[in-house]
């Protein structure tokens, strides 16, 4: 008899794969949950993602008092069933030397709960990925009268598609134990399927239906598919709690169905850090708020000040604002607000570079800016091109670095992104016209003056042309050019943070619709060497939030009030894709 771990992944052979008329015979009910917790469709599953790592390798995801209520809203026989278990030792991989599991204490008498409980704490299996499966493979969470068969095959751990369930491995307590054991064992001894591109059968018997690549993302993922190794078509996924056609599998659909509909989104990601946020009634109170929290002490050598009702001449201060450990503050072009007084006040800079010409920043507001420090001066151009480029002369003068990062000047998504990034490893950021066939000779000259050896180019080719960084890897070399782009602002950002970073204790957020609350904010990440991301309003993309646990951050700041970054960003609602 075949078994998960001698020979391939088994499954329960009829629920979990085959048609609805085998289905139907073998007693299995094929279709997934009808209680859906909230709106969605098949058209949602991503076969390369079908659960999160995050989702599945949690030993903490429910408690046992939590696991007990969840059986008692249900109908199943699981709320009252108390069986005898083994203890199963603890056991490393003979190969990778992993740990698979710690060891998972048995008892006699004891609650399908407490059963349940311990296999996801010695395992660090989510409870949640075992109630699904006992669901998926036998119906045990809604089936009040399941048979004997059905409960000691719980989670069908020694039957393989190919053959009958094996006597060897019955027990609904030894099924727990032992399955779960084997999903942390597919990642921890590397078996069979790991992430990377697979080609998966969308049945198991009938060959004719075919294989689709599928680039699995992630272990969870491969996980499941090394359990259930079939993928549901088209049919399957746009009759979600029914039936498809002759090709259709069922296991994986099921899963990824009934965890939606009971415990939400299988793919999001929770990472567990604080959440503070830095707000005020506008961005001039935001941005001097910032930097109050940044800055707690005062003799700041060199404050950066631009206009807070326009990005362009802005977009380059952060990474030089950061670069002289300093923040920026926003004024308006006839007013300094008196949030930034105050601050001003308290920094006591010995430094303040006014960022814009007198259409920005009017003289008069330049006369009284003159009165909190004793020394000022003005960096403006005839375009935002040419401050760009004189602020990166400025900040970064010859020798003092030797990459560089490129950035449309049209919008300020991009330029913003990279800012934290560029300050953290000492580079400018230099905007360009990005829709211009062809680098501009100043730039060409720019950062030639600057010894620029390397650059890296925020944004895809709509936002930076293909021009341009042909002429850059005809000035550089091909290999010093490289571009981070992304279908949008918010995977640029991720992207761009990504190759970055590396670490960090704590991230900032702001708004990627609106520029004041990231401009301040990108001076104060990068000059802590850290990542600012943007994000939408009222969620944040799963890949910023993996990107903070990869981080290993424990804080994560907002900036901006609910209307910029609402309630639900606070709480880091994952975005639907």
């Amino acid at each position: 008899m075949h078994t998960f771990s001698s020979v391939r992944s088994g499954v329960f052979r009829a629920a979990a794969v085959i048609g609805a008329v085998a289905v139907l015979a073998a007693s299995i009910v094929v279709p997934g949950p009808a209680d859906a917790a909230s709106a969605y469709s098949g058209s949602e599953f991503d076969p390369g993602n079908i659960i999160s790592d995050d989702e599945f390798y949690n030993g903490s995801a429910m408690t046992e008092s939590q696991i007990q209520a969840f059986l008692n809203g249900k109908t199943g026989v699981l709320k009252t069933l108390r069986q005898d278990v083994d203890t199963r030792p603890k056991e490393v991989s003979s190969t990778t030397k992993n740990l698979i599991c710690n060891e998972i204490k048995g008892g006699k008498n004891l609650l399908a709960s407490t059963i349940i409980y311990r296999a996801q704490v010695a395992c660090g299996i989510s409870a949640k990925v075992i109630l699904v499966t006992l669901q998926k493979e036998q119906g045990l969470i809604t089936d009040s009268k399941p048979s004997s068969w059905n409960i000691n095959n719980a989670l069908g751990y020694g039957c393989p598609d190919d053959g009958g369930c094996s006597a060897d491995y019955e027990g609904f307590g030894y099924q727990v134990f032992t399955g779960t054991r084997q999903f942390k064992a597919y990642k921890a001894a590397n078996f069979a399927k790991q992430p990377g591109t697979h080609a998966i059968a969308y049945h198991p018997y009938n060959s004719k239906c075919g294989t689709k690549s599928v680039k699995i993302s992630n272990y969870a993922t491969a996980a499941l598919y090394n359990y259930t190794p079939y993928l549901p078509n088209s049919a399957a996924l746009a009759n979600l709690g029914s039936t498809g056609d002759g090709c259709s599998s069922y296991g994986n659909r099921n899963f990824w169905d009934y965890y939606y509909s009971w415990f939400g989104n299988p793919t999001n990601i929770t990472p567990s850090v604080s959440v503070s946020r830095v707000s005020g009634q506008d961005r001039f109170i935001v941005s001097s708020a910032l930097s109050k929290k940044a800055y707690s002490t005062a003799g700041i050598d060199r404050v950066y000040v631009a206009t807070g009702m326009d990005f362009p001449d802005a977009l380059s201060a952060a990474a030089a604002a950061a670069a002289y450990d300093g923040p920026l503050l926003l004024v308006t072009s006839s007013a300094i607000p008196s949030s930034t007084a105050t601050e001003l006040k308290r920094l006591k800079p010995k430094e303040i570079v006014v960022v814009g010409g007198t259409g920005a920043i009017s003289k008069t507001v330049y006369n009284s800016l003159s009165n909190y420090a004793s020394k000022i001066s003005r960096i403006s151009g005839g375009d935002r091109y040419e401050s760009s480029r004189l602020i990166a002369e400025s900040a970064f003068p010859a020798g003092t670095t030797t990459s560089a990062y490129i950035a449309t000047g049209t919008t300020f998504a991009d330029a913003l992104s990279a800012s934290s990034a560029a300050a953290a490893a000492g580079s400018p950021v230099i905007l360009v016209s990005g829709k211009s066939s062809k680098l501009d000779a100043e730039t060409k000259a720019l950062l030639k003056r600057l010894g620029i050896t390397s650059v890296t180019i925020a944004g895809g080719s709509g936002a930076v042309s293909s021009g341009i960084e042909s002429n850059l890897k005809s000035l550089l070399g091909s290999s010093n050019v490289t571009r981070i782009g992304g279908q949008d602002r918010f995977i640029v950002s991720a992207a761009i943070n990504d190759a970055a970073f590396d670490s960090a204790e704590t991230v900032y957020i702001a708004s990627g619709f609106n520029f004041p609350d990231a401009l301040s904010g990108a001076a104060v990440a990068g000059a802590q060497s850290v990542p600012l991301y943007i994000v939408q309003t009222t969620c944040v993309p799963k890949a910023v939030l993996q990107q903070i646990k990869d981080l290993g951050a424990r804080d994560v700041v907002l900036l901006g009030g609910t209307s910029a970054l609402s309630s639900k960003v606070e709480k880091l609602t994952n975005c639907a894709s």
